[in-house]
């Protein structure tokens, strides 16, 4: 099964977010279990391994955000934490875009951004996980990320 061959990859990817080798483990694990449930969904080993490393990222994600908010945290540093302003404009910015991508892209594009960004791979090695050339790839990326843009900024100015 292609998910067998990209557990390595699904890993590390896993490991950077959470920041500990058991949790990704963990992650890794719950990832497969929705991916089995879907298997009948993808038509090729590339749709597999984009799906594959997508929601190993979100299931990292996930996690992260859940045991953040079920820390112990000392009641000093809790109480200081509430007195700061809250700033983080460019968490909220990135889970934006990546609905984006997640809600409104095709698959193939999907798959194009998380390989270049999330895995960066090169061109080439895009183009030989999806049966496309190279140049196909490049245009795909830019059509993905102006699309991505576009979405961002109307919905933005809708606010």
């Amino acid at each position: 099964m292609a998910f067998s061959t990209l557990r390595e990859q699904m890993l590390s990817l896993a490991e950077r977010i959470t920041g500990n080798r058991d949790d990704a483990a963990d992650a890794v694990q719950d990832a497969f279990v929705k991916l089995w449930q879907q298997r009948d969904r993808y038509e090729c080993t590339s749709h597999a391994q984009g799906a594959g490393m997508t929601t190993v990222r979100n299931t990292s994600i996930d996690m992260v955000r859940h045991n953040h908010q079920h820390a112990d945290v000392p009641i000093e540093q809790a109480a200081a934490a509430v007195e700061e302003p809250f700033d983080d404009e460019r968490s909220l910015t990135y889970l934006q875009v990546r609905h984006i991508i997640d809600t409104e892209l095709s698959a193939n594009q999907r798959a194009i951004i998380d390989m270049r960004e999330m895995q960066e791979l090169e061109f080439e090695e895009i183009a030989a996980r999806l049966d496309m050339k190279p140049s196909t790839v490049r245009v795909e990326l830019s059509r993905a990320r102006k699309r991505v843009r576009e979405i961002y900024l109307t919905r933005k100015e809708m606010k």
